[in-house]
């Protein structure tokens, strides 16, 4: 048998060396060149130029033929889905549009057509990474900040429960502003058919890139997180060596006996081979014990998730004790005395030193090891988690984000007893993903568990602050405002001092602004927008984006005072900073497209801001998915817009459809829920249907009442649409003093130019000149910022 394999091996290789199409087929070598595509149009993008082409298939520059400027790269895949698999293509691209972040390429839309696959993704301008690091000159220590800064990305997709699968130099592009971008994330799985009969030939070619796969890749076992620390690590050893796994591996046959059969090289024996002995002196050590432990053979041996790679990454960069391998009381008195030559001169000082860290380094020590215990524990609860939806592990295909979580749940319960924090980091793991599902019940219900775990374990003030900001979130998006507030104050204090938490402090000025701008407390959510700006002005490139958040806050305080040139100013800067930072169908992108989009309808230009609002309520429904309070809440101000052009059955209908939307994912007392309800009240008034209107209306009065007070601006707002209905229906002696009240409030406390303010004038002109009182009728009138309207 053993001569029988060298034979088969002796065939394997002489087939990729003279282009046999066996093996050659196996490794996903480039299909026979087809015919030009340029011109032609997959889904709502015309194709303009080829610009790569690779064994999965053909890659397009592309155009978006809908009216938004925005060039993508289109990728077709060179083979036939069959129909189970192009269901289970749908459903995965569905899951990779949620994926946001700034090193990750998104990808934007996905289709069939005529069996063949197609994907939208964000044009990326930049080159593979191992020759970006060589035309630039990158240092060993700008390579290793360049895997960490990868290996953090690839966390971020693993929290979504993503895998990339094929982590490879060719699937990182740098940018010329030295940003790398992960692309094809994930379409790996979206591609999976098992339905067609070629499936194995393709399947094994496309996940199979040689000198870059992990073993389980090679032989078939399940693909979990373990497989992209493996891919991690494969790309390190790239950049910081110049040398691939196994180079001499030719061929996918030949890698999977090297790869199975041998052991890896250190990276500083890989370069020490090549006689360069500095760089070996500048690997050995952590860099190779970093870079063994990513790339073991067994999936179990690796680090637990990537976040904890890239966490012994970093220590590495800051020259603290890494955790691949125990540390030497020798090593980490070597490194302190390296991170600090001045203290450790002055001989007197240095025994005070010691002995003072001697005490703290013990808290650290134990701190740390807590830390990385539950980095582990959190990287096994996401790789259980995935093998349960795994068919080949007895899993269910068909099983959503959502099941998952609720399956873990009773998990988690049962680690509360012997490990609280790890179960409070699970915790707080599953409430962030149900936030971002929108599940907000099953949100808060797992962050109140997570708080309750972290008070009485004594769990770290840094996670304490984390957990309290994101319960908060939760609670402002169910209309909470006052419980989140008591939270955010207690999070306020935790962070407030702490130099290493300014993006925390950020979060936590910025949940208080919101929340101070819905009790309409404008001057105290207007200084802490303004100190979020400060906070912010010193924040790394990484988080540019997020610097648009206080100015969008900033936008709406004006536009609720009325001063709509002064929100347009702020709108514009949030605008260009997200425009500059995020894809195009980024959420929070689009969140400032919304805004300028109000801006535009409070301004009478609700003509220009329709198409604006259907494009975003298509995307986000894409993106974010039907249910969301997002769409919903897009789908309300389409709804507004319609109303201010006058067409208010169709207004109507959007309304009633966002507001029982946002009654059943945000809850009745929701801010936008209220809008909402307010918007079709209106609309059913002036489509002649007065009776239903009022219903809708004095159901909002009664909560906000409650809610907000008897003299809140809200409310106010509120009796504007019932006096107007009132006067619609001929019921002038009632609608005239709620009316007047209400203008009375709105002009002290928003101001004449303030949307509900002017349409409390023209229905107090309205009534005054039904009623025959023309005098009273002009003083209103004159009122009017645009009298014609």
């Amino acid at each position: 048998m053993r001569d029988e394999v060298a034979a088969l091996l002796a065939v394997a290789d002489a087939d990729s060396e003279s282009g046999g199409l066996s093996t050659q087929a196996l490794a996903g070598s480039a299909p026979v060149p087809e015919q030009s595509l340029t011109g032609k149009v997959f889904g709502r993008f015309r194709m303009l130029e080829r610009i790569g082409q690779g064994g999965m298939g053909v890659v397009y520059r592309a155009e978006r033929t809908d009216g938004i400027e925005q060039i993508v790269a289109v990728k077709l895949i060179g083979h036939e889905l069959a129909v189970a698999g192009q269901e289970r293509f749908r459903r995965e691209t569905q899951l990779l549009a949620r994926l946001e972040h700034p090193m990750i390429a998104r990808l934007i839309d996905a289709g069939v057509e005529g069996g063949r696959a197609w994907l939208a993704l964000e044009f990326v301008a930049g080159r593979p990474i191992d020759e970006y690091c060589e035309a630039q000159g990158l240092s060993l220590r700008e390579r290793v900040r360049l895997i960490a800064d990868l290996a953090g990305t690839v966390a971020s997709a693993h929290r979504r429960l993503i895998v990339h699968r094929d982590i490879k130099p060719a699937n990182v592009l740098v940018t010329a502003e030295g940003i790398p971008k992960l692309i094809d994330f994930g379409i790996a799985a979206a591609l999976e058919d098992q339905g067609a009969a070629h499936a194995q030939t393709v399947d094994i070619g496309r996940l199979f890139t040689p000198h870059y796969a992990a073993p389980e890749q090679v032989s078939g076992a399940p693909i979990t997180v373990a497989t992209d620390i493996f891919g991690l690590g494969a790309l390190g050893y790239r950049l910081l060596t110049g040398r691939t796994l196994f180079p001499e591996a030719r061929g996918v046959v030949a890698y999977l006996h090297a790869l199975t059969q041998r052991d890896i090289p250190s990276l500083s024996q890989t370069v020490l081979d090549s006689q360069d002995m500095r760089a070996a002196g500048m690997l050995r050590g952590d860099l190779d014990s970093i870079f063994r432990k990513a790339l073991e053979r067994d999936p179990a041996l690796r680090y637990l998730s990537a976040a904890e790679f890239q966490a012994d990454l970093l220590r590495y960069l800051d020259d603290l004790p890494i955790m691949a391998r125990p540390p030497s009381k020798g090593i980490r008195v070597w490194k302190f005395v390296r991170r600090n030559p001045v203290a450790v001169s002055v001989t007197a000082t240095l025994m005070v030193v010691v002995f003072t860290i001697g005490a703290a380094y013990a808290v650290q020590e134990r701190r740390t090891f807590e830390a990385r215990e539950i980095a582990a524990r959190r990287g096994e609860f996401l790789q259980n988690m995935l093998k349960s939806a795994d068919p080949r592990n007895g899993g269910n295909r068909e099983v959503t984000v959502a099941s998952l979580l609720d399956r873990s749940m009773p998990q988690i319960e049962q680690m509360v007893d012997g490990e609280p924090l790890v179960a409070a980091s699970m915790l707080g793991l599953v409430a962030q993903t149900d936030k971002g599902l929108a599940r907000y019940t099953e949100g808060l219900a797992a962050s109140a568990r997570q708080l309750a775990l972290l008070r009485g374990s004594g769990g770290r003030a840094v996670d304490l602050a984390d957990a309290l900001a994101l319960r908060a979130q939760l609670l402002i998006s169910t209309g909470k405002d006052v419980e989140a507030e008591s939270l955010l104050r207690e999070d306020l204090a935790l962070v407030e001092h702490r130099p290493d938490a300014a993006l925390q402090l950020a979060d936590a000025l910025e949940g208080l602004a919101n929340v101070s701008a819905h009790q309409a407390r404008e001057a105290e959510a207007e200084a802490l927008y303004k100190r979020e700006i400060t906070v912010l002005a010193d924040a790394p490139e990484s988080l540019g984006a997020r610097k648009a958040y206080p100015l969008s806050g900033l936008a709406s305080l004006r536009a609720n005072k009325g001063r709509y040139a002064e929100s347009a100013s702020y709108i514009g800067q949030a605008l260009a900073i997200e425009r500059r930072y995020l894809p195009p169908d980024n959420p929070d992108l689009l969140d400032a497209e919304y805004d300028y989009a109000v801006y535009l309808d409070l301004s009478r230009r609700a003509v220009q801001a329709e198409p604006i609002f259907r494009q975003l309520l298509a995307a986000y429904r894409k993106i974010l998915g039907p249910e969301s309070a997002e769409t919903f809440g897009a789908q309300q101000g389409l709804a507004h817009d319609l109303l201010s052009q006058k067409r208010y059955q169709e207004a109507a209908d959007e309304a009633l459809a966002a507001a029982n939307g946002l009654s059943r994912t945000a809850g009745d007392e929701y801010a936008w829920t209220l809008t909402a309800w307010n918007i079709y009240g209106s609309a059913m008034c002036f489509a002649g249907k007065g009776e239903a209107g009022l219903v809708a209306l004095h159901r909002v009065e009664a909560v906000r009442e409650r809610t907000s007070g008897p003299n809140s601006w809200g409310l106010m707002s509120t009796r504007v649409h019932i006096g107007a209905c009132l006067v619609a229906l001929g019921r002038y002696a009632q609608a005239e003093p709620v009316l007047q009240q209400a203008v009375a409030v709105l002009e002290r406390d928003r101001g004449a130019s303030f949307d509900r303010t002017q349409a409390g004038y023209r229905a107090l002109r309205d009534l005054y000149a039904a009623t025959g009182r023309a005098e009273q009728a002009a003083v209103w009138q004159k009122k009017l910022l645009q009298p014609d309207e």
